[in-house]
């Protein structure tokens, strides 16, 4: 193939109003994933290895139950807000928003109030408060951010969510680093909690000025339909819960067979080796919000193109965070602690397996989306259950090297997977795998 030929797909390819979105997104994407490693970075160098590693101890578990908390409503509200939008169900949008707002909220005072009692004990006393604040408000923000994301577009629900909510830290820790401060837990989940408050405000307000702007919304009488609501706010519960654990659970159980210490270097390697899957999240941030829409209004040709972009983008992401990795890998490490070099071939391992799993594309999302959340729930399951067995039976031997192990093979069981459920029952074919086969639709 010719140089011009190439020039020419990639340009109409660049015309297609989809991949001009997802561009946009992957920039978003893109300065969410710099804030966050700008703040790891700091973390890491101010606060020591000891308090690092129960940073992301604690942070860990605050995304673990702030996930839990929502009871499944971030992605119910999400499929109720497509699947309500017109002005015939006005009643039940109105209703469903009431039902998972209550729900949230509850959960969040939950949350806030466990963290009080748990971190009392295993942590700091003075950082008791702010890690509480951090996790209830994480509740509520996850949840406003999937329905924002729906309702007025990623940049509002994501953007805001993400680089408001980490930037005040990095300003806190940044500053200790410049005047010579001591940085500690509280002061540092502190401004993380300020930081999701705004980022909560602002959420609020978006919604309020989108549902002011439609005069049957207002006028609507409230209509709950719990027997539908029900079913699917346990199936995605359990699905949320599940996708949690598996992005969150092994820092935790890495701290408790090793040391926090430890769970700290984990911890890192695992930010880098996510660092091109989370850029390809962005892709299933932008899918999230179009795919539903297009799937019930059946517009088969402008999904297949919307899938076709998506795949392509995923592929060259694959690509390109691969190849950073292999080279830059020894240095990325040194940055964040000059001992974390040797963990070069645990992150190797472990970028593959995040290869695989962001290989997958939105299936995940489609599964749950689309009315196949008992599929999506079994198959996360499974990936859980490998990856926890592999865990307690290589750690003790092989150390940080098993753990990275067990989850590079949970994750590609887990893309196989669901990339192959997406195909057979939602008739979707969102891997990249569809580049060389059938397409479908």
């Amino acid at each position: 193939m010719s140089l011009s030929t190439l020039a020419g797909r990639a340009f109409d390819l660049a015309r297609r109003p989809a991949v001009r979105g997802i561009v946009g997104v992957v920039a978003l994407k893109a300065s969410i994933i710099a804030v966050n490693f700008a703040l790891i970075f700091l973390a890491a160098r101010l606060l020591g290895a000891h308090d690092f590693g129960a940073y992301s101890i604690l942070f860990s578990a605050a995304g673990l139950c702030g996930v839990a908390a929502t009871f499944g409503q971030q992605m119910l509200v999400m499929r109720s807000w497509s699947e309500y939008a017109g002005p015939s169900d006005a009643g039940l949008l109105k209703g469903s928003l009431l039902f998972s707002t209550g729900i949230c909220l509850i959960g969040a005072m939950m949350t806030f109030a466990g963290f009080v009692l748990w971190t009392r004990v295993t942590t700091e006393a003075d950082a008791a408060w702010p890690v509480a604040a951090y996790a209830g408000l994480l509740t509520l923000v996850l949840f406003t951010s999937h329905l924002v994301r729906s309702a007025v577009g990623v940049g509002r629900g994501d953007g805001y969510a993400n680089i408001a909510s980490a930037l005040p830290p990095v300003l806190y820790l940044a500053a200790c680093w410049a005047m010579g401060w001591q940085a500690d837990l509280a002061g540092t989940f502190l401004f993380y909690a300020l930081g999701l408050l705004l980022a909560l405000v602002v959420h609020v307000g978006s919604m309020a000025f989108t549902l002011g702007r439609r005069p049957d919304f207002a006028a609507a009488a409230p209509r709950i339909d719990l027997a539908a609501w029900r079913p699917r706010s346990w199936k995605l519960w359990l699905s949320s819960m599940l996708e949690a654990a598996n992005q969150y659970l092994d820092v935790l159980i890495v701290g408790l067979l090793l040391s926090p210490s430890v769970a700290g270097a984990y911890f890192v390697t695992t930010r880098l080796a996510n660092a091109f899957a989370t850029a390809s999240d962005a892709l299933n941030m932008f899918s999230t919000r179009h795919i539903p829409d297009l799937h019930f209004r059946r517009d088969k040709v402008a999904l297949r193109a919307l899938l076709d972009s998506i795949s392509w983008m995923t592929a060259l992401m694959i690509a390109g965070g691969l190849l950073v990795i292999a080279v830059g890998g020894p240095f990325l490490l040194r940055a964040f602690n000059p001992d974390y070099a040797s963990y070069y071939p645990a992150l190797i391992v472990l970028s593959v397996g995040t290869a695989a799993a962001a290989g997958a594309g939105p299936s995940a999302s489609v599964l749950m989306l689309t009315g196949h959340e008992g599929r999506y729930l079994s198959i996360m399951a499974v990936a859980l259950a490998t990856r926890a067995l592999g865990f307690f039976l290589l750690i003790p031997t092989f150390g940080l090297m098993g753990a990275v192990v067990a989850t590079a093979v949970s994750f590609t069981i887990m893309a196989w997977q669901l990339a192959r459920s997406s195909k057979r029952l939602a008739g979707l074919d969102c891997s990249v795998g569809r580049l060389v086969g059938t397409r479908t639709p």
